[in-house]
């Protein structure tokens, strides 16, 4: 399968628009304290972790 080449304007364009979704609907984590971060990803670090287990015969 061929490659299409990389087309600058393009990729501005899709950049900008990625940067108005985010100003408008940032996503949790911009919102959240270092600590909550880490906190969020502990949990859901351990949530993967049971759930690989629990899969094991």
């Amino acid at each position: 399968m061929k490659r299409k080449k990389s087309d600058p304007k393009c990729a501005k364009k899709h950049l900008e628009r990625l940067r108005e979704m985010i100003a408008k609907d940032p996503p949790p984590l911009y919102k959240m304290s270092k600590e909550e971060i880490i906190r969020q990803l502990r949990k859901t670090r351990e949530e993967i972790w049971e759930e690989k287990l629990a899969a094991r015969p």
